[in-house]
């Protein structure tokens, strides 16, 4: 017979365990910093400052570290309309948190007694934000979306492409491409985005390619190519890229920019 669990026993021991982590050192008169027990994705410690204002009240904050920290690594999270700034607006309106100029994250209250909670509140606000790269499939998708628009944005000379393109197959089902680029004049390059590239992915994109095979024929002043876009290449996704390659279908990985550019920027 299983022993009775003591949750009394277990709650104190968490306690005391985040209590010996944890420390608060005052700065000034107004400002504490509380090193928090716990660590970020990169391993760096969750620190946050408790200010006590001029006008009776207190502001927990991060000091905007949480995101300056993602983007000084290559993530952008702040771009207007991203799918990561709305996530981000989503996790702060969960918490009543907000987003300062400097993408500092912090929460006020008027009462010393709610400053233990908006602690609370703030971190739970900052691991979930440091933890947006693990998020779902979809998430991970429209991030990744982002990534490639904001790189060919900002390399816009070398690239002439299209978005928000999409196409009718035989079967009467529409099909979205991420985007459409053109090389040459007459190059029409569709291209569609995945995270990953596995048998599923492999099978549905044959299927769109087989499905559109009128469209093309309609459209003969085009020289139409179908291509994958994937976040990156492993050892497991070789063999799907392979079969695709013997469909005729492309396949880009966005990791390697130089194989990017020869097969999407202008010739």
């Amino acid at each position: 017979m299983s022993d009775v669990i003591d949750s009394v026993a277990i709650a104190n021991e968490w306690l005391e365990k985040i209590n010996n982590q944890s420390n608060f050192i005052p700065l000034d008169g107004n400002k504490i910093r509380f090193n928090t027990p716990f660590v970020d994705p990169f391993g760096d410690q969750i620190s946050l400052l408790i200010t006590s204002n001029h006008n009776s009240t207190y502001t927990v904050s991060d000091q905007g570290y949480t995101i300056w920290n993602i983007e000084s690594r290559g993530t952008n999270l702040t771009k207007n309309g991203s799918v990561r700034l709305k996530l981000i607006q989503s996790i702060l309106n969960t918490n009543r948190a907000s987003l300062g100029s400097n993408y500092d994250i912090y929460k006020t209250t008027a009462s010393r007694q709610e400053v233990a909670q908006i602690i609370n509140d703030i971190l739970d606000s900052v691991i979930k934000i440091s933890d947006l790269a693990f998020g779902s499939r979809n998430n991970a998708r429209g991030m990744f979306k982002d990534d490639v628009l904001d790189y060919i944005t900002e390399n816009n000379k070398q690239f002439s492409f299209d978005i928000g393109f999409s196409v009718k197959g035989k079967s009467n089902l529409a099909y979205d491409l991420d985007f459409v680029f053109h090389q040459k004049i007459k190059d029409t390059k569709w291209t569609k985005l995945y995270t990953s590239l596995n048998k599923n992915v492999s099978e549905m994109v044959m299927g769109i390619w087989l499905d559109t095979e009128l469209y093309r024929q309609n459209n003969p002043g085009n020289d139409i190519s179908f291509n994958v876009l994937v976040k990156g290449l492993d050892d497991r996704s070789v063999q799907f890229k392979d079969s695709l390659i013997q469909h005729n279908i492309n396949v880009v990985s966005f990791d390697d920019k130089d194989d990017f550019k020869s097969n999407f920027a202008i010739a």
